[in-house]
């Protein structure tokens, strides 16, 4: 319930096992499934989101999404 109630509000949610502390910088690529450590250098593999997720968070959730569509 949680993981969808985050993509209908536009959060994406993430969970992978990666290495980082407090200030370190991190990349996400939802597309590709691909999280970077930039500070450590540290790359890892995660389930990529399918394509209607990416526009409902592109579009800011589910509501603005429906709306745009509706358009």
């Amino acid at each position: 319930i949680f993981y969808r109630n985050a993509i209908n509000i536009g959060l994406p949610v993430v969970v992978a096992d990666i290495e980082a502390d407090d200030g370190d910088i991190l990349s996400v690529d939802l597309e590709k499934g691909i999280i970077v450590n930039e500070t450590k250098n540290i790359e890892v593999e995660f389930q990529a989101f399918e394509e209607f997720m990416i526009n409902i968070l592109s579009d800011g959730g589910l509501v603005k999404h429906y709306l745009k569509e509706k358009e």
